[in-house]
């Protein structure tokens, strides 16, 4: 995993339950890092291990963890690191969620062994979009949250279902955005 999600766990962490609560995490998943280089590579399990340790700690179930994650990855560590994939990405949740994909292949392109997650999209006679996700990490609750984080970001209230889920047997996830 990119040390960008690490360190966005850490700032998440930090910014809304404070250093103590951090400290406690990274003891729990017996973490040695001092820091988290954003463009390196840490095994994906310091990162399982993290979110664990962060749902024990601060007592919230591990879905609700992940999901406010994303929320906050999105609209501060994202926008914050990659301020120039997010003014070309769209001026709409919409345009937005349907170049995730892009984003993702170019923000990685160049980082070898990136394993990113890529999507597919339809979109509903309804105007609903639906997003298809494929990851072999399989944190669908962390994309939930960010397809949320989107809303978010571009003030826009977003309704979110998910059709079907990889870790429910499925071959890959499928959300089901609608805008209003």
């Amino acid at each position: 995993m990119k040390g960008i999600i690490n360190e966005g766990i850490q700032k998440f962490v930090e910014t809304k339950f404070g250093q103590e609560a951090w400290d406690k995490i990274k003891e729990q998943a017996k973490c040695k890092h001092l820091f988290f280089s954003a463009v390196d590579d840490y095994p994906d399990q310091e990162t399982v291990d993290l979110a664990n340790a962060a749902s024990k700690v601060l007592d919230l179930p591990l879905e609700t963890v992940l999901v406010e994650f994303g929320k906050f990855w999105i609209t501060n560590t994202a926008a914050n690191s990659y301020p120039t994939y997010f003014k070309l990405a769209g001026k709409t949740a919409r345009e937005f969620l349907l170049n995730m994909d892009a984003i993702h292949r170019y923000a990685t392109n160049a980082i070898p062994n990136a394993k990113p997650p890529r999507f597919e999209y339809e979109e509903t006679p309804g105007g609903r979009l639906l997003m298809h996700y494929h990851s072999e990490r399989r944190l669908c609750p962390v994309l939930r949250g960010l397809i949320m984080g989107v809303g978010i970001l571009f003030n826009e209230k977003l309704q979110l279902k998910e059709v079907n889920c990889m870790n429910n047997g499925a071959q890959h996830c499928t959300m089901e955005v609608s805008f209003q």
